[in-house]
């Protein structure tokens, strides 16, 4: 992303010098009335060639950052994981919206300067045609370049071959496409009709169509990332009911009834429900605990385990190890997991990497474990 912008900037700044200059050169120059309509076939030359140069930018960089996301996503490496905390896949998601949007204009772009030259040949010789084509090319090298250096920095520090090997076979695909291409657009005979450059433009939208199709179908659908951030606030419900659950067994040494105990409308509080069916969650109190007096100490302790379940009905599943990197689903209602997760402390937020709030889809059931070093009580 911050490359692209610096590459958009680069360019904006490009075209001011040579228009700057176009346009005292020109003014200077007599027989003013006949030279504005000149002036202005070069403005909007210089202006569509600087829509090409960024649109091809732009389009390049995204195009090689989806497929690289989902090489990553689809071969998965221990030492380079996909973290769950990127759960709504913004970089992905952020790079396809991208090439949807700038890929159609450089095709248009494109299609108009090629149209224009057919008309006016001359204008395959005009210098600011030859400059944008040579300063884009030259900037899409230099991106192709820098990306292959890091892909052989990562690979030469242990990273999975194949994915090494998909990336950089992707980087040399897209670099001679794009060497082939402006090497027969600056050479071809635009007097002589030809369906080379309609080819040429099917085949470059069906790669980029895959690679949007591949990708889609590997981070999930918009509706599947909807139910993602639906589940997500689901967890978020359940972790803030747990939290009010132990002040209140911290405020009246026992676990509530019913949820329903938790509303407070001096604090505000209304107990949260289910964001799409509006049922309230399913609490349980498995055990109680109990609250002994320490005369020696003049405080209340809590002796044994105060234990309680809350349940939700989630419409995918999040299954992460200790690590924050995606595991297979082993079970439709969640992994059992150690009494050492179950400790009610524990919080979610969104991005969360902790196996913690595993969960699969239908109804799964959190078991939480208020212990006595929990207790505060008076």
């Amino acid at each position: 992303m911050i490359v692209t912008i610096l590459i958009i900037v680069a360019l904006l700044f490009l075209v001011i010098i040579v228009s700057g200059i176009r346009f005292i050169y020109s003014a200077a120059l007599p027989h003013k009335h006949s030279m504005q309509s000149d002036i202005k076939t070069k403005a909007l030359d210089i202006f569509v060639y600087l829509g090409i140069g960024i649109s091809l930018v732009t389009s390049v960089t995204n195009l090689l950052q989806i497929v690289f996301a989902a090489v990553d996503r689809k071969f998965v490496d221990i030492l380079n994981p996909v973290f769950y905390g990127d759960m709504s896949q913004s970089d992905v998601r952020f790079a396809i919206a991208s090439l949807v949007v700038m890929f159609p204009i450089y095709v248009g772009l494109s299609w108009y300067t090629s149209k224009d030259i057919t008309k006016f040949l001359y204008k395959q010789d005009i210098p600011v045609r030859k400059l944008m084509v040579y300063c884009t090319l030259f900037i899409a090298v230099l991106t192709l370049i820098g990306t292959l250096v890091s892909l052989i920095y990562t690979y030469l520090g242990g990273e999975l071959s194949v994915r090494f090997a998909l990336k950089a076979a992707s980087v040399f695909a897209l670099a001679l496409a794009l060497f082939g291409y402006y090497y027969y657009s600056l050479r071809r005979n635009y007097s002589i009709k030809t369906t080379v450059p309609a080819v040429i433009t099917i085949l470059a939208s069906l790669v980029v169509i895959t690679s949007v199709i591949w990708s889609v179908s590997i981070i999930g659908s918009p509706s599947v990332m909807r139910a993602k951030k639906i589940d997500s606030t689901r967890l978020s419900d359940i972790s803030r009911l747990q939290q009010e659950i132990l002040n209140r067994l911290n405020t009246t040494d026992k676990l509530p009834l019913t949820v329903n105990e938790l509303d407070n409308a001096f604090q505000g509080y209304k107990v949260p429900v289910d964001p799409v069916t509006k049922e309230a969650y399913v609490y349980k109190v498995t055990q109680q605990p109990v609250i002994k007096m320490n005369y020696t100490t003049n405080r209340k302790e809590m002796t044994t385990n105060a234990i309680f379940e809350l349940c939700a009905t989630f419409d995918t599943t999040r299954e992460v190890d200790s690590r924050g990197v995606s595991v297979p689903v082993m079970d439709k209602g969640g992994v059992m997991m150690a009494d050492n997760f179950y400790s009610a402390a524990n919080y979610y937020y969104e991005g969360d990497v902790s196996p913690f709030w595993n969960h699969g889809t239908g109804e799964t059931c959190f078991k939480r474990i208020v212990t006595p070093d929990m207790y505060y009580g008076k």
